[in-house]
């Protein structure tokens, strides 16, 4: 099937929009958000999906590969507005050839990876631009990775150092005040201080049972709070021998892809 693929920009964020035929159109738009270090294009979240009618906008993070701006969990939630609002449009310019894109599509959803599932679901409570989320090992509550001593997990701490050191030129000026009270619990990007909003949304939360860089029982613990606040659309699941990262989104993409047509077409 044909597809189009744009390089386009919105303010402070560049990206790669795939279009995809419009015979085989779900008129769903995709807004991917990855995790930390990424890739800007990763095929698994661009053309199978495009493949099966949805529209796909891989945006870099602001101050991240070639966008603009400062990187932060501040400016990656705007970033993320700034993906929807774009593909709430239905056009824009391509910067490879200077030439119009148009696409249809109905409904907007996040796709959230790990820090990019604290990204989407902070986006999807702040704004009324997403109809909903699906999010992957996500990251949903900084100050309590590795609360319990059994069950170590990744150190937020050491990221920030080893975003400087390794790839300083490709999430840049990054505000190490700004990375601990993220890390610690005390800024905006935080899940689980938008329970009640959050409650109200079709979120689907997929988490691998060996995942030893975010606990699995992180998101057990978030989708049982949903639920108490009377979440009706969200829905948990947890995947037998699978650990963090790609493997969870590609084992689990008939699952996922089923969810969203089933809920936004």
């Amino acid at each position: 099937m044909e597809m189009k693929h744009a390089f386009v920009q919105n303010q402070d964020i560049l990206g790669d929009l795939l279009i995809p035929d419009e015979k085989i159109n779900v008129k769903i738009g995709l807004v991917w958000l990855p995790g930390l270090p990424n890739q800007p294009l990763m095929e698994d979240m661009t053309h199978q999906l495009v493949q099966q009618g949805f529209t796909v906008l891989n945006a870099r993070y602001p101050g991240s590969w070639q966008s603009y701006g400062k990187f932060g969990p501040s400016t990656s939630v705007e970033g993320a507005k700034l993906g929807m609002e774009l593909l709430r449009s239905g056009k824009t310019t391509d910067l490879k050839g200077m030439q119009q894109v148009l696409w249809d599509i109905d409904k907007v959803v996040l796709i959230g990876n790990s820090y990019g599932g604290a990204v989407a679901l902070t986006a999807l409570a702040t704004s009324d631009l997403s109809d909903g989320a699906v999010v992957f090992c996500p990251m949903l509550d900084p100050a309590a990775q590795n609360e319990n001593p059994n069950e170590p997990e990744e150190d937020l701490s050491t990221m920030y150092p080893f975003l400087k050191r390794c790839h300083e030129n490709t999430f840049r000026d990054i505000d190490p005040q700004e990375w601990e009270d993220f890390i610690i619990g005390n800024h905006s990007c935080n899940p689980v201080t938008y329970i009640d909003n959050l409650a109200r949304k079709p979120i689907l939360l997929l988490h691998g049972k060996e995942d030893r860089s975010i606990r699995a029982w992180h998101t057990e613990s978030f989708f049982e709070e949903l639920r108490e606040a009377g979440a009706k659309n969200a829905e948990l699941h947890l995947v037998d021998g699978i650990g963090h990262g790609r493997g969870l989104r590609t084992t689990t993409q008939d699952l996922w892809v089923k969810w969203l047509k089933e809920h936004f077409s």
